[in-house]
């Protein structure tokens, strides 16, 4: 029986054995794969072309505020719905750069791999080792990139201020909540929401910490916040002026079928990561570790509802997919320390964590690929900015005022900031623009050169000109004003930017 009973013992240490080194090797993996997944978009960090519409925007208005302009003012055709934070912030890097698309970029590199150091930081504050820390690590970077590829690297705020939010975090649960500590993620969080101000999720999360675990700390908590709040506002007012409010709350259509729609797409998307979150989260989740499940509900129904609003898209679960990165590492941590006993455990520790990092496993034949294949990436990036920069200069050829759909083009056309396509049509849909003063414009023929993304007329099956609709169509102009511009204005140029209207 003793003989037997050692037996017993050497193989649970050989199996204890064994699937550390599947975890050790996965977490690395996991860590690698997300250092790779977005290589095409480091490939393209010099290269002159947009990546995504937000680009073009971004610049213009970090441009202006350089240039001491009101960014806040009372001229709604080029409306600027941000807060002031990321342009502050690429406006500081740009002293050094000098290219503020490419400072954008960077800034925006720089954002992704903090996700990645602070996601492994939060797992070493919840008890977790080195090798849970990579793996948290891994998960949270390359859920990050995943849900939205065209946000990483990118000229755009929303990588840098899920950074932000998530240093928030750490700063948060790295003591017991102090004066001083509750202070320094006030200010974090107040930093966050003036970069990017739909990360609602940390913040609401630890305000619920607070009320339930140190009721006492909460007011300390809600009046630092509301100082720093007051602070950022009188720095957004004395360097860009205006109406901020305003601004900020602009208008914009609502669709649950957009929620629907992005939803899912998280769902489909990361599946078996929140399958596994399923399974071990009664066995986990302390008391102290809670906050970590308020922020993933909370981060998933704000995603929801916001998606839901034109203009939105994936990057809204941008919050959502770090958080299954985070908690992949945190129970990872928790089933180690359990020395895996008994067989549910076992089988637990043994399937974990392939299912949280299955959506970058799957990616593994496509990363091999991407790597195969950068010269032929690196041609590929050349060819679109020698593409990208000719099309600017046949606008700025043309010699007069010019309306883009893309405004990085625009923008290197030397055009000044007229239109800002997107949000002028929300203004006018919601009645506080006149369409018809744009219009009138276009049958003057006011502008040299207008740039689509695609030829007006889209509908192959009738003989005049007829716009189709669907679901998935990203609108930035009115029907009406389409029709107009097709009236007055003939195609001079077509692309890979899009289609070139000119006077008629």
């Amino acid at each position: 029986m003793r003989r037997r009973s050692r037996w017993r013992s050497l193989d649970q240490t050989k199996q204890n054995l064994i699937q550390t080194y599947i975890f050790v090797g996965v977490a690395y993996f996991a860590l690698f794969g997300a250092v790779l997944l977005p290589l095409g978009n480091l490939l393209s960090l010099i290269f002159t072309f947009e990546i995504n519409y937000n680009e073009g925007w971004n610049v213009y208005n970090a441009d202006r505020l350089i240039h001491g302009e009101i960014v806040y003012d009372d001229n709604y055709w080029r409306i600027n719905n941000y807060p002031i934070g990321s342009f502050l912030i690429v406006a500081a890097a740009n002293v050094l750069i000098h290219d503020l698309l490419l400072s954008g970029r960077l800034v925006a590199l720089v954002a992704f791999a903090a996700i990645a150091v602070f996601a492994a930081i939060t797992v070493r504050r919840f008890g977790g080792g080195r090798t849970d820390a990579v793996f948290g690590a891994g998960c949270a970077a390359g859920s990050c990139y995943l849900m939205a590829p065209a946000w990483i690297v990118a000229d755009d705020p929303q990588t840098l201020g899920e950074a932000v939010m998530l240093g928030a975090l750490v700063s948060y649960i790295a003591r017991q909540p102090d004066r001083l500590s509750l202070l320094r993620t006030a200010f974090l969080v107040v930093l966050g929401g003036f970069i990017k101000h739909n990360l609602l999720a940390i913040p609401v999360a630890i305000t619920l910490d607070l009320a339930f675990r140190s009721p006492r700390r909460l007011v300390i908590w809600l009046v630092s916040c509301a100082v720093f709040a007051a602070g950022f506002l009188g720095l957004t007012q004395i360097v860009a002026g205006g109406d901020f409010i305003d601004h900020l709350m602009s208008p914009r259509r609502f669709h649950w079928y957009g929620a629907r729609y992005h939803l899912m797409k998280y769902l489909r998307l990361f599946k078996f990561p929140l399958a596994a979150i399923a399974l071990s989260s009664s066995l986990v989740l302390a008391a102290d570790q809670m906050i970590l499940a308020a922020w993933g509900t909370i981060s998933i129904i704000s995603a929801t509802l916001l998606s839901g609003f034109e203009g939105t898209s994936y990057n809204m679960f941008q919050d959502a997919a770090v958080f299954l990165g985070v908690a992949a590492g945190v129970m990872m941590s928790e089933l180690r320390k359990s020395e895996f006993r008994g067989r549910l455990a076992r089988v637990l520790a043994s399937t974990l964590p392939f299912l949280f990092a299955q959506p970058i496993l799957a990616r593994a034949p496509d990363i091999v690929m991407q790597v195969y294949h950068t010269p032929a990436l690196l041609d590929s990036d050349r060819r679109k900015q020698e593409t990208f920069l000719a099309d600017a200069k046949f606008v700025s050829d043309k010699q007069g005022p010019a309306i883009c759909e893309s405004l990085l083009l625009c923008y290197g056309a030397g055009q000044p900031f007229i239109l800002d396509p997107f949000n002028s049509r929300q203004y006018m849909l919601s009645g506080r623009l006149d369409r018809g003063e744009l219009i009138r414009r276009i049958t003057a023929r006011e502008f040299a050169v207008i740039q689509l993304h695609a030829d007006i007329c889209d509908d192959p099956t009738t003989l005049t000109c007829h716009i189709l609709h669907y679901r998935q169509k990203i609108d930035r102009f009115t029907d009406e004003v389409l029709y107009a511009i097709d009236e007055y204005y003939v195609v001079a140029r077509r692309s890979t930017f899009g289609s070139f209207y000119v006077p008629k």
